[in-house]
């Protein structure tokens, strides 16, 4: 290497050799730095030994923490955090274990702080697309600080099968709801959060489905929380209709793909096989591997991604089990605590229009609705409408009154 260098410095082109010489360490670091951060962004982080459950469950009711851990690092400013593990239940009742991070401001306090449950949107459905085992477990959460800084305590839930092993029972609304309140009932097992009962559950997209689950089965899953509102973004309302919609689109699917994998992990009845074209059964176990914590994991499968329409053999909204369980899953019950709906009008993957349709169906049912509609905002609009939305929080843990805006 040595002889090299002398040579190029006794050459009459010296300084052209130096510039070429420099160039192209520059460009082998660059493409160096460039694979390692692919190489991150596009590798989801393994749950750590913290997420495997103790066999059998330690005896406890739903909340009750099985295990919790600080966490110290990538703190929001003026806050304290647990990564924590807690029972809750599955489909049939039966116990299971699922973890979360609780969020509350620095210090304990006299007066019992309120509760923010968030339900985050679409990660994946395998255990290494969890959230609060990554670097930045609040990357799905918009202005946290601004809800610490209001002194609520957040309570975010990983869901079942996301951290914890097993499949992610994605859009199995039961499930999602009793993990939700059982991070709220969690939240309230550490003395220095100090939090109370009263609580708002806050949710996008598949979280939008998630609070307004929660908000439907609140009273008769853990009647000793106080909700006092729901809030959705861009949710996944009605199933049917947002499955309808993205038959004929690549990104429908990738999220159609995490449905029929999971609810086929948890209903009996409902076989991949029966659905998927054999040929096209290898591109579909790569379409749903990446999870978008790690969202260049989807590059390499960009040239093999599929519309439903194109991996499917069945008409699947005709289709049983499917077709029931569409219909299963979509929130219909009544919800007796005011509500907002919040959406973005260029949205891609949930038109505005079904948020429109399910604001002024609750509004005819005598329900307490107000909606918010964003000209221009597309699917992943959480910073849009957070704001307005925390304000609207506040407004229900102070007891002021909603107006309701009723879509005509």
């Amino acid at each position: 290497m040595y002889a090299r260098i002398a040579r190029i410095w006794q050459s009459p082109n010296r300084w052209i050799l130096l510039l070429a010489a420099t160039v192209t360490v520059g460009m082998i670091g660059a493409a160096a730095t460039f694979l390692v951060k692919y190489h991150r962004s596009a590798t989801p982080q393994i749950p750590s030994a913290f997420y495997t459950p103790p066999q059998p469950l330690p005896p406890g009711q739903p909340g009750s923490i099985i295990r919790k851990e600080t966490v110290p690092s990538n703190l929001p400013e003026g806050a304290q955090a647990w990564r924590v593990m807690y029972r809750s239940t599955d489909l049939e009742g039966n116990p299971i274990a699922v973890t979360g991070t609780i969020v509350a401001p620095n210090g304990t306090s006299v007066k019992p702080r309120n509760i923010i449950a968030w339900a985050h949107g679409t990660t994946g459905i395998r255990p290494e697309c969890g959230v609060s085992h990554t670097s930045d477990p609040y990357q799905q959460t918009p202005v946290i600080e601004r809800m610490l800084a209001q002194g609520f305590v957040i309570a975010i839930t990983d869901y079942p099968g996301l951290g914890t092993p097993g499949v992610h029972p994605y859009m199995v609304g039961q499930v999602a709801a009793h993990s939700v309140l059982d991070s709220v009932r969690a939240s309230r097992q550490i003395v220095e959060v100090s939090a109370g009962n009263k609580f708002v559950v806050w949710g996008a997209s598949q979280g939008g489905n998630s609070a307004l689950w929660t908000a439907q089965l609140a009273q008769t899953y853990a009647p000793e929380l106080k909700l006092s509102g729901v809030a959705a973004s861009a949710p996944a309302t009605n199933l049917r209709k947002i499955a309808e919609f993205n038959l004929d689109k690549p990104a429908g699917g990738i999220f159609l793909g995490y449905v029929f994998a999971a609810w086929a992990a948890v209903y009996p009845g409902a076989d991949l096989n029966a659905i998927i074209k054999p040929d096209e059964r290898a591109n579909f176990d790569r379409m749903i591997k990446p999870c978008f914590t790690a969202p260049a994991g989807f590059l390499p499968i960009i040239k093999t991604l599929r519309t439903p329409a194109q991996y499917l053999s069945v008409d699947i909204l005709k289709t049983e089990p499917w077709n029931t369980l569409f219909e299963k899953n979509t929130p219909n019950g009544r919800i007796e605590v005011p509500i907002v709906i919040a959406h973005g009008t260029a949205d891609s993957l949930i038109p505005v229009e079904l948020s429109e349709a399910e604001a002024a169906r609750r509004c005819k049912a005598g329900e307490d609705v107000q909606f918010a509609r964003y000209p221009g905002s597309t699917h992943d609009a959480r910073e849009d409408t957070a704001v307005y939305i925390l304000g609207w929080v506040v407004d229900r843990f102070a007891g002021r009154s909603t107006p309701s805006n009723c879509p005509n």
